[in-house]
């Protein structure tokens, strides 16, 4: 079904009824706008984006990193540490 409208004088509110249904259009300075669904409660947030630092890990632990630092792990925090090469012992060749 198409129809034509025409406003012929200045009015807030247009109803239209069709096959037992109804909707009011507003009417404003913008225009006219039509009726608004229903928008519900807002759901849970989303997964993070993507990281852009090794700090943004939650499990990783830095202390001002400086060159030729080694990512090890510590047990008693759970967590990845930064430590100097130099500190570690060499196991030997196998």
């Amino acid at each position: 079904m198409t129809a034509a409208l025409q406003i012929i004088e200045a009015v807030q509110a247009i109803l239209v009824e069709s096959d037992g249904t109804s909707i009011t259009l507003e009417v404003s300075n913008a225009g006219i706008s039509g009726p608004r669904g229903f928008t519900g409660p807002q759901g849970p947030p989303g997964p993070p984006g993507p990281l852009s630092a090794l700090t943004d890990l939650s499990d990783v632990a830095l202390a001002a990193p400086e060159g030729g630092d080694v990512l090890t792990y510590s047990s008693p925090t759970n967590t990845w540490i930064n430590e100097k090469a130099a500190r570690l012992v060499d196991g030997g060749n196998f």
